[in-house]
């Protein structure tokens, strides 16, 4: 069990980033083709912080969304 929990925080580490959690629809403006590929990442890297912190991990604090573009 110890050693998926590893393989977990391993795939977090590996996945995770505080930047894309902070993507919105005004990131794509411009661009449609990006927003469900913008929504996406932003939802799975949301998803694995908080997987992370129920895990005990110390991970950086995701973005705030930017809607002041």
């Amino acid at each position: 069990m110890e050693n998926r929990i590893n393989e977990i925080k391993g795939f977090i580490n590996n996945k995770y980033s505080a930047r894309k959690c902070g993507w919105t629809s005004q990131r794509s403006e411009g661009n449609y083709d990006d927003c469900f590929s913008d929504g996406y990442e932003c939802g799975v890297s949301s998803v694995l912080y908080d997987i992370g912190i129920i895990l005990g991990m110390e991970l950086e604090v995701p973005d705030e969304p930017d809607y002041d573009y």
